[in-house]
C-alpha cells in the first residue's frame, strides 16, 4: 500500500478533533458540577467517561489523520484497533446503561450510537486494507456520528446536573 492521500481531509479533522477537544473540556466542567452528588460514581462511570472516551477517540482519531505522510496501513491497523477497542468498550457500557432503566433516547445516544460509530470505523479499516472505494468518507461518518452522540451527551449531562436539586448536607 502506498502512500496515503490525506491532504483534501485536513482541515476536516481539524474541525472536528478541535471540537471534540473542546467538549472533552465541557465534560470536565460537569464533573465540577457533581462534585456534591452523592451518586456520581455511577454517573461518572455510565455516562460522562464514555462521552469523554468517545470525544478523546475523535480527537486521536483526527490527530493519527493529520500525521504527515502516514502509510493506509497505519490508518487501517491504528483506526481498526480502535474501532474494535470501542466497540468493546461500548458493550461493556451497555451493561451499565442497561441496567437503569433509561429512556430509549438515553439508550440510544449512550450506547447504540457510539456502537455503531465504532463499527462503521473498523469496516472503515477493512475498507482500506481491501482497497474498497471511499473509506475516507466512511471513516468521516464514523466520527462524526461519535462527535454528534458526545454533544448531545455532554449537553444532557450537564443539563442533569444543573437542573438536579443538591444532595441534602450528612
Amino acid at each position: 500500500m502506498t502512500a496515503f492521500t490525506l491532504e483534501p481531509w485536513r482541515d476536516f479533522y481539524v474541525m472536528i478533533g478541535t471540537a471534540s477537544g473542546a467538549l472533552i473540556g465541557a465534560s470536565f466542567i460537569v464533573v465540577t458540577l457533581s462534585a456534591n452528588l452523592a451518586s456520581r460514581a455511577v454517573g461518572i462511570r455510565g455516562f460522562i467517561s464514555p462521552t469523554a472516551g468517545h470525544l478523546g477517540t475523535v480527537l486521536i482519531g483526527s490527530a493519527i489523520l493529520a500525521i504527515p505522510g502516514i502509510s493506509g496501513w497505519a490508518v487501517a491497523i491504528l483506526l481498526g484497533l480502535g474501532g474494535l477497542v470501542g466497540a468493546i468498550y461500548c458493550s461493556i457500557v451497555a451493561r451499565r446503561i442497561w441496567a437503569m432503566k433509561l429512556l430509549i433516547e438515553d439508550r440510544l445516544w449512550y450506547v447504540l450510537m457510539p456502537l455503531a460509530a465504532y463499527v462503521i470505523m473498523f469496516a472503515a479499516a477493512v475498507m482500506i486494507v481491501l482497497r474498497i472505494d471511499s473509506p475516507l468518507y466512511v471513516l468521516a461518518a464514523s466520527l462524526i456520528v461519535l462527535l454528534i452522540a458526545g454533544m448531545r451527551n455532554a449537553w444532557d449531562m450537564a443539563s442533569f446536573m444543573i437542573l438536579r436539586p443538591p444532595d441534602p448536607p450528612q
